[in-house]
């Protein structure tokens, strides 16, 4: 702080008490939520360890921030990160948080076998905590591997790089210094308000997956999928509201085929402001046979990826299906003229021969055919020319 000295709540929490329970079935206890200032930001332009100086960026500077402190009841990055993805549903769904907009830093505390704990200070996004853990903890092990002693230390993590690097040895809460701020009053909530409160919370993710079980029939896995992810859970209900998108193939598309880029590809699907208008468009193109379940899986890649929409990205490669059933046996007849070596291995039983035809009719159709459409019609004729 440009003050040199930063405000807290810190004696006069505004809540205490709370708990986050996660998938595992895990408690997490919420020792206190307090309000205090945003500090300046210390940037290395090289990183924390290569970096030969440091800048410092004032335009977060006293700015409000949310301090959640939990007790330590996580054993694992794995638990850190379930914690945080619950942490952070829940304040999705209670509209205080967005990971487009908002700023998640995360001070870590580790220690391993009992010995001194070694805080890694602002962490940012939960991949990079979990992985700011995982290289903590291997380098604590191997310190005591070596019969070296574990220093209780501040120590910050090099993105690039991946690993942590030390800033200062530790001190301890005493030596902080803390000293309360007369300004500040403390918030006392009434009963009454409270319970006000309760009452207008919105319906929370876990409560909604039972919903989408009981209301669209899905299976509980997929719906916990949906659920779990507050914009996916928003893109799903107007897709099913305003689309008119059968729940269960938009559930599938958008668990699976979605979040199967968006794993992939390492993005935060809460950092993406997806419109679910183009995601029902592009569901409905393909409930409707105008697109295939590959030229779908193309768009959203696109989507996601590139910013492109679905519509856009389809009728720009002209990928809509306006083959006519005429068109599409002639490509599949001009295929099986080509190739009657393979025609030859499906009428002797070599099945996976099959996969081979249906690609060769895919790209001179250029992806306008069905694949199951296509492989039927293989059938059709190849058992045809048997008689």
């Amino acid at each position: 702080m440009a003050k040199n000295f930063q405000i807290s709540q810190f004696e006069i929490p505004i809540g205490t008490g709370g708990a986050v329970n996660l998938p595992s079935g895990k408690k997490v206890r919420i020792r206190r939520v307090h309000l205090e200032e945003d500090p300046a930001a210390l940037v290395h332009t090289s990183g924390v360890g290569e970096s030969n100086y440091c800048l410092v960026d004032y335009n977060r500077s006293g700015v409000p921030l949310v301090e959640i402190v939990t007790d330590p009841d996580m054993d694992s990055p794995d638990d850190a990160r379930q914690f945080l993805d619950q942490l952070t549903t829940i304040l999705a769904y209670l509209k205080v948080y967005s990971a487009a907009t908002g700023t998640l830093k995360a001070d870590t505390n580790v220690s391993v076998y009992g010995h001194s704990r070694v805080e890694v200070k602002n962490v940012n996004g939960k991949k990079a905590v979990e992985k700011a853990l995982v290289y903590e903890i291997a380098r604590q092990k191997n310190l005591l591997l070596h019969e070296r002693e574990i220093v209780r230390e501040t120590r910050a993590f090099d993105e690039k790089t991946q690993s942590t690097k030390s800033l200062r040895t530790k001190e301890t809460e005493e030596d902080y210094g803390f000293i309360f701020e007369p300004d500040l009053t403390a918030i006392v909530l009434s009963d009454a308000e409270i319970e006000k409160m309760k009452r207008e919370l919105p319906e929370l993710h876990e409560s909604k997956a039972k919903r989408f079980v009981g209301e669209f029939g899905l299976d509980e896995y997929t719906a916990n999928v949906i659920a779990r992810n507050y914009s996916l859970s928003r893109v799903f209900a107007e897709v099913v509201e305003k689309g008119r998108v059968d729940p269960k193939v938009a559930a599938k598309f958008l668990s699976r085929e979605l979040m199967a880029v968006v794993n992939r590809s390492g993005l935060e699907l809460d950092a993406i402001e997806l419109d679910p208008g183009e995601v029902a468009s592009l569901l409905n193109l393909f409930v409707g046979g105008k697109i295939t379940e590959k030229v779908a899986k193309e768009a959203i890649i696109a989507y996601l990826t590139k910013g492109t929409k679905p519509t856009v990205f389809i009728e720009k490669h002209g990928l809509a299906k306006d083959m006519g059933g005429a068109e599409i046996e002639k490509a599949v007849e001009s295929v099986l003229g080509a190739h009657p070596g393979a025609v030859a291995d499906i009428k002797a039983g070599k099945a996976k021969t099959m996969n081979f035809l249906v690609g060769q009719v895919m790209r001179l159709t250029k992806a306008k055919a069905d694949a199951r459409a296509v492989q039927s019609l293989i059938e059709k004729k190849v058992k045809g020319a048997k008689k």
